[in-house]
């Protein structure tokens, strides 16, 4: 065995007992930020997590706060995860491009074959802002939580707020803010985004 493999081979048993799960053939990068309640990572087979990129699960009580990435996905460098309570659930054959955001307050629900540019911010929680004597901090926020289909494309600085559902098929242009939800295979831009076209 070439000294690379063993290499390759120590690294990622390491890895793997940090996480509750890493599939054959993934690699975590060492540089990866991986805190919080790490045996509930869960990645799975050929999925790369690039260096300088943030998971972390919150050490909360709630066995369903989790992180968890399926085959053949990729989450590149300064890409944040973060589950604040809730879960992350990326499909498989995904890519996350660097910068972006995702959060689990509510849950989010990423399915398979997604596309994200860099800079995107998918945030499943709303601060309530009704009452102007109580701070903004200390309201009641929605956590409806976010779900999006399977082969959606989202553009360079998207932000996707609470209780949108983004259905299979759909291209968000840069730079919309998504506010409510898609239907399948719509092409969606500008502020707040609406629908320009339908993909034939």
């Amino acid at each position: 065995m070439k000294p690379k493999t063993i290499i390759k081979t120590i690294l990622w048993q390491y890895q793997k007992r940090r996480l509750g799960e890493l599939g054959k053939n993934s690699d975590v990068s060492l540089l990866a930020d991986i805190r919080g309640n790490r045996k509930q990572i869960f990645i799975g087979e050929n999925s790369i997590i690039c260096k300088y990129s943030a998971l972390e699960v919150d050490t909360t009580d709630r066995e369903e706060s989790k992180i968890a990435i399926g085959d053949r996905t990729l989450i590149s460098s300064f890409v944040i995860l973060r589950t604040y309570g809730g879960s992350i659930i990326i499909g498989n054959g995904c890519f996350v491009n660097s910068f972006s955001a995702l959060y689990g307050h509510g849950n989010l629900i990423i399915g398979n074959n997604c596309l994200i540019g860099p800079q995107v911010t998918i945030i499943p929680v709303n601060y309530g802002f009704k009452d102007r004597n109580i701070p903004l901090r200390e309201q009641t926020p929605t956590k409806k939580g976010i779900t999006i289909g399977d082969d959606v494309w989202i553009g360079a600085g998207v932000t996707i707020v609470d209780g949108c559902v983004i259905g299979n098929g759909c291209v968000i242009g840069a730079g919309a803010v998504v506010t409510k939800s898609i239907e399948p295979y719509s092409i969606v831009a500008g502020v707040p985004a609406k629908t320009i076209a339908i993909r034939e």
